[in-house]
């Protein structure tokens, strides 16, 4: 067995450094990567997450012959060599990784079917370090789309080593689209605000909301996005405000990732003193627990900035999270949003009500306004405007609506507003 591990570790030392009997032959890497890594976080833990990780990299190396590269805990991707260097094999090794992909881990009493992409890198000459390689491999997956039915799973051929890799091309920003979800009030039934839905298009033309495809864009790319995405949106709210429609706020929802560019916060302030903005028409929604992607100091200074300037502090998905009290003192938060897991059949499950009516309860102790999100119905609708809530939002209320569809919405629903209008007594 010590001779196996030996002549396993002797045989990825020539294929990483290219020497050996391996040399200028063709090098094979793979670059998979896991597109609900977040989800699965979220509902089997950390622990089980990394157990199904490790897992998945160990029939790839058992079945393929796969040489992994150290995987970081966490990291939804698992990158590795083969070690064959025979384009002819790749056929093959496509097909079995299709079906590695399709059966699923098993893990203590479940099995867990991730959404799987893939790219098979080859470079014929050999020449190429394993950086190169993954780095191509990544670019591949950047546009296609990372929620697919089976995964997708593809191929990709360098040229000649002297011309060296080809550089992954930035993500085109003519793919970054907005939806706006009105958030309407339950006491006056006016737009209290309108949350920024950023989407991307992906190759197949299908769109994505941009949380989905994060973990797969490189700093300088979601850098990019974001700054385009905040110069559309409130050059849209001042295109509003122009026409006299009445949109007091757009609500812009920031990962820890995002807040953790130290230079956000300033291109922020500085896109609103463009468009001749208050930094109070701009709320900045985060999740909680607040730094826990993107590092507590980096997180916390962005927001900190942004909050002493003026601008709100919006808490999402509260009560699901591990956001302590002194968060909410901290950041100046003057808002939370209770998501689609708790509000799901409030009108009928004692349950959710008696769930809803206490985070209400925290919500009031704390002078926290409140926002219903995800409501699907009417009978919805009518019970969470009649229980308190301050603003609620989803498809039974108003649907996502690109741009034009806003301003057309704006003017009808200020002109269909009785006088005087409140959501409690009209249920």
């Amino acid at each position: 067995m010590a001779y196996g591990i030996a002549a396993a570790a002797a045989r990825l030392t020539q294929l990483v450094k290219g020497t050996g009997a391996g040399q200028g032959k063709a090098r094979l890497a793979l670059v998979l990567r896991v597109e609900n890594v977040e989800t699965l976080r979220l509902s089997l833990g950390p622990a089980l997450l990394e157990q199904m990780l490790d897992r998945l990299a160990g029939r790839l190396a058992a079945e393929l012959r796969l040489l992994p590269q150290s995987r970081a805990p966490g990291s939804p991707e698992i990158l590795g060599l083969f070690a064959i260097g025979r384009q002819q094999a790749v056929p093959g090794l496509l097909a079995r990784l299709q079906a590695i992909c399709r059966a699923g881990i098993d893990l203590p009493e479940l099995r867990i079917c991730p959404v799987l992409n893939g790219v098979i890198v080859s470079d014929e000459s050999g020449g190429r370090p394993p950086d190169a390689l993954y780095a191509q491999g990544r670019a591949a997956l950047q546009g296609c789309s990372p929620l697919s039915v089976a995964g997708q799973l593809r191929f990709v051929a360098l040229g000649a080593a002297d011309g060296g890799p080809e550089p992954a091309a930035p993500f085109a920003l003519e793919r970054v689209g907005l939806l706006f979800q009105p958030q309407i009030c339950c006491d006056t039934g006016q737009v209290l605000a309108l949350r920024v839905v950023p989407r991307l298009r992906m190759d197949d033309r299908d769109g994505r909301d941009l949380q989905e495809v994060e973990p797969r864009l490189d700093d300088e790319s979601l850098g990019r996005i974001v700054a385009h995405l905040l110069h559309q949106a409130l050059g849209a709210l001042k295109g509003w405000e122009r026409m006299g429609a009445r949109v007091p706020l757009l609500s812009l929802p920031l990962s820890d990732r995002m807040l953790a560019d130290p230079v956000l916060a300033d291109s922020i302030l500085w896109e609103l003193d463009r468009q001749d903005l208050s930094p109070q028409r701009l709320e900045i929604e985060i999740c909680e627990p607040v730094g826990g992607r993107g590092g507590r100091m980096p997180v916390a200074a962005s927001l900190q900035g942004l909050a002493a300037a003026g601008c709100p502090i919006a808490l999402g998905e509260f009560g699901t999270g591990s956001a302590g009290l002194d968060d909410l003192r901290r950041f100046g938060i003057g808002r939370v949003r209770i998501g689609r897991a708790f509000i799901a059949g409030c009108d009928r499950r004692a349950d959710q009500q008696r769930m809803i009516l206490a985070i209400l309860a925290l919500a009031e102790h704390l002078r926290l306004k409140t926002l219903a999100d995800g409501v699907a119905t009417p009978e919805e609708t009518a019970f969470l405007a009649q229980i308190g809530f301050n603003a609620v939002q989803g498809s039974a209320v108003v649907p996502p609506l690109e741009v034009g569809a806003v301003d057309d919405f704006l003017l009808e629903h200020s002109q269909s507003l009785p006088a005087p209008f409140d959501l409690r007594r009209r249920v």
